[in-house]
């Protein structure tokens, strides 16, 4: 993380806070980027789809970490890091909206995210090639 784009990501979280009660902290996206990337890495994140459009032409989704705690393993959501990128909120409480049809877009979600990542320097040109290509589990 040497190379962070800091200009980039002090303005997501610029964006982010416009009109927040709550706002975010640089620690906190940055902590979020690492989560995101690790349970990648590690194979622990998985999507849930909470519905699909009668034409198919969007859906709602949303990414959790499997996470291990003490006794058990925790799912813990990434709905703060999907609003600070932009990802729009559904109705649904979790849930993104996101549109487009005849590909796999929960690969596609992720592909986006890691290339976004990549570009803000959390991770190199090839661990970006390797990441963007693990499409989490859906269930």
């Amino acid at each position: 993380m040497e190379n962070l784009n800091m200009n980039e990501v002090e303005s997501i979280i610029k964006k982010y806070n416009k009109g927040k009660i709550y706002p975010m902290e640089k620690e906190t996206f940055l902590e979020h980027c690492q989560r995101y990337i690790n349970a990648i890495k590690e194979h622990r994140m998985i999507c849930s789809i909470g519905s699909v459009s009668r034409s198919g032409m969007s859906r709602t989704i949303k990414f959790l970490e499997m996470h291990k705690g003490d006794t058990r393993y925790n799912l813990l959501n990434f709905y703060q890091f999907f609003e600070a990128l932009g990802y729009s909120k559904a109705k649904e409480n979790g849930y993104f909206k996101i549109g487009g049809c005849g590909m796999d877009m929960i690969f596609n979600t992720n592909y986006t995210i890691m290339h976004d990542l990549k570009r803000m320097g959390f991770i190199s040109s090839e661990e970006c090639s390797k990441l963007a290509q693990q499409t989490p589990q859906v269930v």
